[in-house]
């Protein structure tokens, strides 16, 4: 066993000095690196508190911004609940805004129950907004912008538009008058001359009437084209085909099927009824027209692309020929002898003025009317 030799005390000393220099070296060292780090953490905190300022002011500033808009803006929540709302937004639909879900507040404020399209919505107090909804981490951010004044000077250009197509339709409309107006007074003297007997007069009566009964349709048909849609109400598409069918019913002869179909018993529109009924049943009474044989007709509402309403009015007779396809709409074009081909020009005025359209589809047989609408949900 190996005996280590014992130290001298110089070589003690000499070590517990030289650990007594590490140990100060470090200590040294610890305390500057504390130091540094005592520095950047009040660096640091600086940069937090100007960071937290700079939040502040912004947030004070997006704020201002927000409130300062012209347009509504609202948050919702996942449920579709309002969380926020600017002053505007309040203003337009109304307190209380904020824990009420945004369909209802909607639905409060605007003209019908929320009736109008994805475009536009009428409010209450006479303002036409534009409602955008954008999806914003778990829930919404909904835009009102104000579109009163473009919405009414789309509206007066439609309307001038149309005044201008029907000064344009005054020479024509002067031809179709002549014809049932000279037959009207041939009549009509013929029945003042001697010797007619009760027979003779009561036929020249009749063709008296039915010729001045033409004159009063062409007259109504060019006051609708002028006119467009009137006043507007909510109106389900189930309840107008079958108002349209009880007026054609009583007019269809044998061999003649109506069929009525309605994919969505709940799909509605905003528009003057009477107007849309009348275009829905010219469209059905140029089918009636247009065969002398069986035939089958079909009238069809179905829900169209995102927010739109469709009617269909389709046939299997004969249809349309291709060379003809572009020019059925214009004013004043038919191919019947006793058509004064003005009735799908109306359909297209009125269709126009309620935001819609329509178009002849191509078909395998027969023809394929399909009018698009802005959609509404009924109640």
């Amino acid at each position: 066993m190996a005996v280590t030799a014992p130290r001298s005390p110089a070589v003690e000393r000499r070590d517990l000095q030289a650990a007594f220099h590490t140990f100060g070296s470090v200590s040294a060292q610890l305390v500057r690196t504390f130091e540094a780090l005592r520095e950047q953490v009040a660096q640091l905190q600086g940069e937090l508190a100007a960071a937290r300022a700079g939040e502040q002011q912004l947030a004070a500033r997006l704020a201002a911004l927000v409130n300062g808009l012209p347009g509504g803006v609202l948050v919702l929540d996942a449920h579709g609940v309002v969380q926020e709302a600017n002053p505007a937004a309040r203003e337009w639909l109304g307190e209380p805004l904020e824990g009420t879900p945004f369909a209802a507040a909607l639905a409060r404020a605007a003209v019908g129950g929320g009736g109008g399209t994805i475009e536009h919505t009428e409010l209450r107090s006479g303002r036409v907004v534009n409602v955008s909804r954008r999806h914003a981490d778990a829930g919404e951010v909904v835009l009102l912008a104000d579109v009163t004044e473009a919405h009414l000077m789309q509206k007066l250009l439609a309307r001038q538009q149309r005044l201008l197509t029907l000064g344009e339709l005054a020479a024509g409309l002067a031809h179709q008058i002549r014809t049932p107006l000279a037959t009207a007074l041939l009549y009509a003297s013929q029945m003042a001359l001697p010797g007619r007997g009760a027979e003779e007069l009561t036929r020249c009566g009749e063709r008296t009437v039915g010729s001045l009964r033409q004159l009063d349709r062409l007259v109504n048909d060019m006051l609708a084209f002028a006119q467009g849609g009137a006043a507007r109400e909510s109106v389900r598409l189930s309840a107008l085909l079958e108002q349209v069918a009880q007026w054609l019913r009583p007019a269809l002869r044998p061999g003649v099927r109506l069929t009525i179909r309605t994919q969505a018993p709940d799909l509605g529109v905003r528009a003057n009824a009477p107007s849309l009924v009348s275009a829905v049943l010219n469209l059905a009474t140029n089918a009636l027209q247009a065969s002398d044989g069986d035939l089958e007709v079909e009238l069809l509402a179905r829900r169209g692309g995102r927010g739109r309403a469709q009617i269909v009015v389709s046939d299997d007779g004969p249809g349309v020929p291709a060379h003809l396809r572009e020019r059925i709409f214009e004013p004043f074009f038919t191919t019947r002898a006793r058509g004064n081909g003005i009735g799908l020009a109306i359909v297209r005025s009125v269709l126009e003025a309620h935001g819609g359209s329509v178009v002849l589809e191509p078909s395998g047989r027969g023809a394929v009317f399909v009018m698009d609408l802005p959609a509404e949900e009924s109640a």
